[in-house]
């Protein structure tokens, strides 16, 4: 049904934190012609009555919901679509499964699940559904464009010989999510911040990998430090990963510093390129891609704004569109990798590295084989 395709996707935001406020809202407000947003849940009545009223002020018909009991009847709304699971990981992949049983459409944030081992049970539950909705996974660096572009030139660098990723991003009363409580909880939440932002860097680093052919990543090394006396451990970790190619990457990341920096090179036969994040102290956002080959006249220089919670929304939309749709939806370039970069499954692999990076440094710097999660299987 044509029509069908033009109407919002009815949502319900799941979780009323932090980044439901700065992010999710002013994302679904962007986005009002093609997410509706109905609902909003919190296990707290004052988390939901704290952002019912911004919601409202581009959903006027949204309703606030609380507790488990008022979930469960969110969830058998017919009115409702999907929804968008915004909780700390200890829940998360708990909550998510509740909402794919109800058959709601479910965008999930990442991580993807506190173990790999969790979300390859998960997957296999999910698969043994009788009727199978979406099931996404928020992870903006896959779907940015800075990193995209940087997927398109790799072709051009010849063999690729090594990468090289270096985070540093302070992490100090300054920031919001310092005080974040379910980071720091070191069972719930095993490698606390370095967990929770790592998933984010080895997406980019993985992508990078993927669009050059290197397979995947199959083993990984590092050592950890504690440093910083506010931060639950590690607060750094340093390390190298190998591609299935037996391609190197180094992996450098940290929290205790003072100075912002994220860089991801990749170094080729023919040439080589760096993406370069923007947009602290004033800086100009988004990412800066510096490029050069051995035949070019000096460096090329592009600027990309940001665009990956916009991008993984509309791919997260179009993929509800297209099954809810009874003809087929014609093929659009613009999202013929949605289902790659959303994947849930891809979210499992790059918690897998960062799992085996932090087993590592748990034993000695011992290279730990990476845990595969199993590809989707052909519908």
């Amino acid at each position: 049904m044509a029509e069908e395709n033009h109407k919002p996707v009815r949502l319900a935001l799941i979780g009323a934190g932090l980044f439901t406020k700065d992010a999710y809202i002013p994302l679904c407000r962007r986005h009002a012609s093609t997410v509706q947003v109905c609902a909003v849940w919190s296990r707290s009545a004052k988390a939901t009555d704290l952002l019912l009223p911004l919601i409202q002020e581009f959903a006027p018909k949204a309703n606030g919901y609380h507790g488990d009991d008022q979930l469960d009847s969110l969830l058998q709304d017919p009115n409702i679509d999907a929804v968008a699971v915004v909780l700390p990981v200890q829940v998360m992949l708990q909550v998510a499964g509740k909402c794919l049983k109800a058959g709601k459409h479910v965008l999930q944030e990442k991580p993807v699940a506190q173990s790999v081992e969790a979300v390859n049970l998960a997957i296999k539950e999910f698969h043994q559904l009788s009727q199978q909705p979406v099931w996404a996974l928020a992870e903006n660096y896959r779907s940015e464009q800075g990193f995209r572009k940087a997927c398109q030139m790799i072709h051009e660098l010849g063999s690729i010989i090594k990468l090289d990723l270096v985070a540093d991003m302070p992490m100090n009363s300054s920031n919001k999510y310092f005080g974040s409580q379910w980071r720091r909880d070191a069972e719930g939440c095993p490698g606390g911040f370095v967990m929770d932002s790592c998933v984010h860097h080895i997406a980019a680093l993985r992508a990078l990998g993927t669009a050059a052919g290197l397979g995947q990543v199959t083993e990984a090394s590092a050592s950890t430090l504690s440093l910083s006396e506010e931060l639950p451990p590690p607060d750094t970790l340093v390390g190298a990963v190998k591609f299935a190619s037996g391609t190197p990457a180094s992996v450098s990341i940290t929290f205790a510093g003072s100075v912002l920096r994220f860089s991801l090179s990749v170094t080729g036969t023919k040439g080589s390129l760096e993406v370069l994040r923007g947009g602290w102290e004033g800086g100009k956002p988004g990412y800066k891609l510096s490029y050069q080959t051995a035949t070019s006249n000096g460096s090329k220089v592009e600027h990309v704004p940001f665009s990956g919670l916009d991008d993984e929304l509309t791919a997260f939309i179009h993929q509800v569109k297209q099954s809810k749709s009874s003809t087929a939806v014609p093929a659009d370039p613009v999202y013929s990798d949605a289902v790659y970069r959303t994947s849930v499954e891809e979210g499992g692999r790059d918690l897998a590295v960062v799992e085996a990076l932090l087993q590592s440094s748990q034993s000695a710097s011992k290279t730990i084989q990476v845990i595969e999660v199993p590809s989707r299987p052909s519908s």
